[in-house]
């Protein structure tokens, strides 16, 4: 992979960006080696592109313009900024649009999606065991922490897995639980459950560096 010690990364995000913050952060102590080199978000208003800005991270607007281009054209559009832009590895940080598969097969050494909910090893499981050993529905899809908590979960999650054609079902690279309660609704139990999504996010690329040798196993 190019780029030397630091791995040229581009971060997809369409909302606050506080997973991407915590990216940002991380690399600036040299916790993990990225070079930030592109933040892209399909929301002009996102929170995350002044926090790139802040950082001095070059940005990218890219909405689907859904009357003028196909899905396939649109994730050409994208793949063609993130190879503009030298990336290597892609991360999506509560990206909100399903990458097609013109996007997945465009070359880039990993692609990897934090995911709110507590995914299975096995990926074709749509049952999960917690580490309590109890057994959970799995919650896929954009609205999967929304759906946990209208289904009276009161254990869901992060995971960060590789992209693959399967929404949701990529190989886990990291994953933590997170406790559910009584009274929560969707905004209150997202704004606790960054804390958890940061360090899954954390642990997940270290993991992805491990296993692609681009750093020492701990």
């Amino acid at each position: 992979m190019p780029g030397g010690p630091f791995v040229p990364t581009a971060v997809f995000v369409s909302g606050s960006g506080t997973n991407l913050q915590a990216v940002i952060d991380a690399t600036s102590v040299g916790r993990i080696p990225l070079d930030i080199r592109l933040v892209v978000s399909d929301s002009p208003t996102a929170l995350a592109l002044e926090r790139a800005r802040r950082a001095a991270i070059a940005t990218a607007i890219l909405t689907w313009d859904r009357g003028r281009e196909t899905r396939a054209q649109y994730a050409l559009r994208l793949a063609g900024a993130v190879r503009a832009s030298g990336a290597r590895l892609v991360l999506l940080l509560g990206w909100m649009h399903v990458l097609a598969q013109e996007f997945l097969e465009a070359g880039f050494d990993g692609i990897l999606n934090l995911h709110p909910s507590y995914l299975p090893d096995d990926p074709r499981a749509d049952e999960v065991t917690l580490p309590d050993g109890t057994r959970s529905p799995v919650f896929r899809g954009p609205h999967a922490l929304r759906d946990a908590i209208d289904a009276g979960a009161r254990v869901t999650g992060a995971t960060l897995i590789e992209i693959t054609p399967l929404v949701d079902r990529g190989a886990v690279l990291s994953r933590k639980t997170f406790q559910l309660r009584p009274d929560d609704d969707e905004a209150r139990a997202l704004e606790r459950l960054h804390a958890v999504e940061h360090d899954v996010v954390l642990e997940g690329v270290h993991a992805w560096l491990q296993a692609k040798g681009l750093i020492a196993a701990s």
